[in-house]
């Protein structure tokens, strides 16, 4: 189970992007700036191992978007947790 409590946050989400694996699922959590008026995004993303983001092939990511706020954080962790159960434990 991912578990970011403590280690992430939305402050740090402000300045950084977050990335981080849990068993052949890598993952990353971004600020997405709000276009002409929208507010803030946070974008989560996730791919199979072992190569990095940047490196991987686009069909092979998954993406969604949260509210940049601490229960946006948490939805996107919950979020992440649902993908790994689906596609990466066994």
């Amino acid at each position: 189970m991912i578990d970011l409590n403590r280690m992430v946050s939305i402050p740090f989400l402000k300045k950084a992007v977050f990335t981080g694996s849990e068993r052949g699922m890598n993952f990353l959590l971004r600020k997405q700036s709000g276009e002409e008026g929208q507010p803030d995004r946070l974008q989560a993303a996730v791919w199979p191992g072992p190569f990095i983001f940047s490196v991987t092939e686009e069909e092979k990511k998954t993406f969604r978007d949260f509210a940049f706020n601490p229960e946006g954080l948490k939805d996107a962790v919950a979020w992440l947790n649902e993908i790994f159960e689906e596609k990466f434990a066994g």
